[in-house]
């Protein structure tokens, strides 16, 4: 995720749901062109090395960023290199000052990195959502794990506070002075262990999120919250829900209403959410095919969606998934992976519904798989 700024807190009003052509164009005509020598993409990835044939794929991370021009090859550096425990990197954000911070692992520790300095979080097995507010203060959040015990945790600095009633804390986002977590718990009333949909606002946990589904028998389906967003006067989530022993709803969760996107196939599923001028911008997909939505909501007092348009990236031939999505001017930057008919994950990155070129570094790696994407001005 991108740096954001501190939203004004803002009252959205309705607009009509359907446009002429006229004012479509007019709406296209203020996106600004992406061009490599304006605007600065980094994507978060991580890959197998493989030594020899023989040896054991060891687990590494690394941050890619698209070159000034044609003519130059994009940029990847290593994250801790020379480490073989394993690392992993699940989110990025970069400040406007383009310094570079990434949250993931190394073994068995929890991780952020600056740039290219490592910083261990106490009490943690994995940070999988970083940001940092104006005053460069850094906020992480995931997990700690004792046993098979999972708990969520977050923290400011490297200051551990654990999460009440969660088991992971999967992302956050900052605005007007607030910290805002997206994760689940663990309900265990049926004597069964059912994953429930959370949010944190400052650390404090709300109940779970409302859902579809409910068995006397069984209890809730699974809900996982997977991401979170704040416009500055309310918040949206998004995630999925399962909803029969072979797929699930995506879910858009609106200061906790309850709202399905459409659904196509099995697996469907909302990984990422962003927020700019009024329009949230949401990832993830739909059966098979990698998507990117966007809306707008209804208004101040209607927790629902409004002026909702879907971007398909893939063809559906084989499944591809959003992992992560960007937004700035209007330009969508979307990173994930398609799978191949012979079952190899392939790396994508789109960039306004089109396919950017990882360049030959990226695409010489082996078992690629980009985690989350950030796009700044030069």
């Amino acid at each position: 995720m991108r740096w954001r700024a501190v939203l004004p807190y803002i009252t959205l009003c309705a607009v009509s749901m359907t446009a002429c052509k006229d004012d479509k164009k007019s709406e296209d005509s203020e996106v600004l062109p992406f061009s490599d020598n304006e605007y600065a993409i980094y994507v978060a990835f991580t890959y197998d090395s493989i030594p020899s044939a023989s040896a054991k794929p060891i687990l590494c991370a690394g941050i890619w960023s698209n070159a000034y021009s044609n003519g130059e090859s994009p940029s990847v550096y290593k994250l801790s290199p020379g480490r073989d425990e394993g690392v992993e990197v699940f989110d990025i954000f970069v400040t406007p000052n383009k310094d570079i911070y990434a949250a993931g692992c190394f073994g068995n520790a929890a991780v952020y990195w600056k740039n290219d300095n490592e910083n261990e979080l106490p009490e943690g097995r994995a940070a999988t959502g970083i940001e940092v507010d104006n005053d460069g203060t850094v906020y992480t959040c995931g997990m700690q794990k004792e046993g098979y015990t999972e708990t969520a945790k977050m923290w400011i600095g490297i200051k551990p506070t654990m999460l009440n009633n969660g088991a992971r804390a999967n992302k956050l986002s900052l605005c007007n002075g607030k910290c805002y977590i997206a994760g689940y718990g663990i309900n265990t009333s049926k004597n069964v262990e059912v994953e429930e949909a959370r949010i944190w606002i400052d650390g404090q946990s709300y109940n779970k999120l409302t859902q579809d589904h409910e068995d006397d028998n069984y209890g809730d389906y699974p809900a996982i919250a997977n991401d979170i967003v704040s416009d500055g006067a309310g918040w949206w989530c998004v995630g999925q829900e399962r909803n029969s022993l072979a797929g699930f709803l995506p879910k858009v969760w609106i200061n906790r209403s309850n709202n399905n996107l459409m659904k196509e196939g099995p697996a469907s599923s909302l990984t990422s959410i962003e927020y700019e001028d009024g329009i949230f911008y949401i990832g993830g997909n739909d059966g098979n095919h990698a998507k990117y939505w966007t809306a707008t909501q209804k208004s101040s007092k209607e927790n629902r969606f409004k002026d909702l348009e879907e971007h398909d990236l893939t063809s559906g031939s084989t499944f591809a998934i959003v992992e992560d999505i960007d937004v700035l001017n209007k330009i969508v930057v979307c990173c994930g992976y398609e799978r191949s008919v012979s079952n190899s994950n392939i790396p994508r990155l789109w960039v306004n519904g089109k396919e950017y070129n990882f360049g030959d570094k990226v695409n010489s790696y082996s078992n690629v798989h980009p985690r989350a994407v950030a796009i700044v001005k030069r």
